[in-house]
């Protein structure tokens, strides 16, 4: 396969994901539709998706970069930048399926498919 060429999944899929280029950081499972290409915009059960936006938060401490994410009462994630210290800058609710869309824009890579 050229470096041109897309991975299609024909449905969608649960797999292993992590952000792209970096080795250091942990894989979550995810599942993400059909057609996407080699980077993708992942979504997560609530369970994964509280260890995302934990570790996501864990990063944001070191660098100050990241965004900081909260989850309110009725199960949806704030996310706050430094540009929107005092209101999110972004609402995350689950979709029809009960999952989380946390992309935050990073390039996600699929790491490892799952049968």
């Amino acid at each position: 396969m050229t470096s041109d060429q897309k991975t299609v999944i024909s449905a969608p899929r649960k797999v292993y994901i992590g952000i792209a280029g970096s080795n250091l950081d942990p894989r979550f499972e995810a599942v993400f539709d059909e057609g996407a290409g080699k980077y993708v915009v992942p979504r997560f059960t609530r369970e994964v998706a509280e260890q995302v936006v934990a570790w996501t938060n864990l990063i944001a401490e070191r660098d100050g970069r990241n965004p900081i994410c909260t989850w309110t009462d009725d199960g949806y994630v704030l996310v706050f930048t430094s540009a929107k210290q005092f209101e999110p800058s972004e609402v995350i609710q689950p979709d029809d399926d009960g999952l989380y869309e946390l992309g935050f824009g990073w390039a996600w890579q699929v790491e490892e498919v799952q049968p």
